[in-house]
């Protein structure tokens, strides 16, 4: 069996020690071995104004993150600002008991957020190995684009990082169901929630299984969603309805 864990929670705008301080808090009570999922750009929201700032704490942020996998041997994934050669990208991190196992770059950046003029975009979208499943990454406004979601099918679980918007709740939800529908594996999705910055936030975090039934799920507050699943369950449903 296999332990899953979304965390959401209400960022401080810009606020990075306050925000590691909450995320590691909320990480002490993750049953050991989890899969975890938190928000995109859960360290400092979209804090324009101070984003190279906000990338160079990174690295700090990281050593913490691969400090408490390490620990209590997680999985952990969520987004951050990190600094190239050519400017800043929102990068999903995958951190896998204690090591950094993979990186990816959001792709499709979200217009009414002004992500185009602050993030470059990425290009390459991994199923990555995990210590214990294969891992897809969709990005928040990523959920909007089926292609992205269908190249990630031999994947077992897809991770979703967001900050998404509270008028767009509806879209959210029914879109991550989806997602875990068409994929026929689970789905764990970890969004922000309520007013960071000048934008509201819906929450609606969930575990959704591969039958796009709902594991879990939590329309506002701080709050841990853990459930423990079966693998087996996906290659139970991919057999019953061989679409892959």
């Amino acid at each position: 069996m296999l332990n899953l864990a979304v965390i959401q929670f209400k960022p401080l705008f810009g606020k990075v020690e306050e925000n590691l301080k909450k995320v590691m808090e909320m990480l002490s009570h993750v049953r050991e071995g989890s899969i975890v999922a938190l928000p995109e750009m859960w360290q400092c929201g979209f804090d324009y104004e101070n984003m190279e700032r906000h990338a160079q704490a990174t690295e700090d942020v990281l050593k913490e993150v691969i400090k408490i996998s390490k620990d209590k041997n997680l999985t952990i994934v969520g987004t951050y600002p990190i600094k190239g050669d050519k400017g800043i990208h929102n990068s999903a991190v995958v951190v896998d008991r204690g090591s950094v196992v993979g990186k990816r770059h959001k792709i499709k950046l979200f217009p009414l957020y002004e992500e185009p003029r602050y993030f470059l975009p990425g290009t390459k979208n991994p199923v990555f190995e995990t210590s214990q499943a294969k891992v897809g990454l969709l990005i928040c406004f990523e959920l909007r684009f089926p292609e992205l979601s269908w190249s990630l099918r031999n994947a077992q679980i897809l991770i979703v990082p967001a900050m998404w918007g509270n008028k767009r709740k509806e879209h959210l939800r029914v879109l991550s169901r989806t997602r875990a529908i068409e994929n026929q594996c689970f789905l764990m999705l970890s969004n922000a929630w309520g007013e960071v910055g000048d934008e509201e936030y819906a929450g609606c975090s969930a575990i959704y299984g591969p039958w796009g039934e709902i594991l879990a799920f939590s329309e506002k507050g701080d709050s841990l969603l853990q459930v423990e699943v079966s693998l087996e369950e996906v290659e139970k449903v991919r057999r019953y309805i061989p679409i892959l």
